[in-house]
């Protein structure tokens, strides 16, 4: 029976070891603790508090710092654009009306403005943030948060998901430049009717009146009209520059599109591009004297891989 009370108090004094061990864990390093139903307190030189079902782990929760954005950039009148960040599955945005708002320029490196949550809170004290949204995609449209003839500019930093705070941590600001928004502009004419007729289609207005002749911008998209008011479609040129529009519905066709199995690239205003052009920051491509995106082959020293892009 005595034997057997000793071995009961050699359990017993080893298993104030085993807490002693589990709380100099915590105290030592409180990523390598995994705590089962117990909130452990205390302070340097205070007693040592008995902790139950608290287990110290041997592997290290290494904390995650998200790198910041490359470039934010306007894709058109109301769509902003960021490059994607390793290890990022969600984005935070904000919105600015910047009417008399001038970022630092201390801030700039190649022509990329980065800020800390500081300097972002210092440098828009005094600007109106309209929009803030979390977003998992690369992209964002703030047209229904931009109003008439205003000034804005957005900023965009990766941000780790509600489940990852603990030791993922975000990324600095990245801004994109400014960017006038004028209604009349973007929306172009509003409120009329779309008419088919056997030699094509044409555009009546709100007041009867049918479009004729160039450029029209209708509802956000531009057409072309001939004199007689019908909608062109395919390759056009117009003053030398060449210009496709969809052969269905007469759409205006920007940034990158496949005709007759090949790419081809046209700026925000509809002009198709020849030569070396930068669709992203440091994404370089190829495009032929005919428009057609260049790949798998060697142009000024340059190999451009089965994409296009430039190696």
């Amino acid at each position: 029976m005595k034997r057997r009370a000793n071995s009961q108090g050699e359990n017993s004094q080893k298993q104030g070891k085993n807490h002693l061990g589990a709380w100099m864990a915590v105290r030592r390093t409180l990523v390598r603790v995994c705590l089962c139903g117990i909130v452990l307190a205390g302070t340097a030189g205070a007693s040592i508090l008995p902790v139950m079902h608290a287990y110290a782990s041997d592997k290290a929760v290494e904390t995650v710092y998200l790198s910041t954005s490359r470039h934010a950039w306007w894709e058109t009148d109301t769509v902003g654009r960021w490059n994607s960040v390793s290890k990022a599955h969600e984005y935070q945005v904000k919105l600015y009306i910047a009417d008399d708002f001038d970022l630092d320029t201390d801030d700039e490196d190649n022509g990329v403005i980065t800020l800390t949550d500081a300097k972002l809170n210092e440098l828009t004290q005094d600007a109106e943030c309209v929009m803030m949204k979390r977003t998992t995609e690369t992209s964002y449209d703030f047209s229904p948060y931009m109003k008439d003839l205003h000034t804005y500019i957005f900023v965009v930093r990766a941000v780790p998901k509600l489940s990852e705070q603990q030791y993922v941590k975000s990324g600095d600001w990245v801004a994109s430049p400014t960017a006038d928004f004028k209604e009349n502009q973007v929306q172009g004419i509003t409120g009329g009717k779309w008419r088919n007729y056997l030699e094509g289609t044409k555009y009546e207005t709100e007041d009867g009146e049918f479009l004729t002749g160039g450029w029209q911008r209708i509802q956000g998209v531009w057409y072309l009209f001939d004199e007689n008011g019908y909608r062109l479609g395919g390759w056009q040129t117009v003053d030398g520059v060449h210009y496709y529009l969809d052969e269905d519905n007469g759409m205006l066709a920007t940034g990158w599109f496949v005709w007759d199995d090949n790419w081809y690239y046209a700026d925000k205003t509809g002009a198709v591009q020849t030569g070396w052009i930068m669709d992203q920051p440091g994404k370089y491509y190829y495009l032929n004297e005919d428009g057609t995106m260049a790949h798998d082959t060697v142009v000024d020293g340059y190999t451009l891989n089965s994409k296009g892009l430039r190696q």
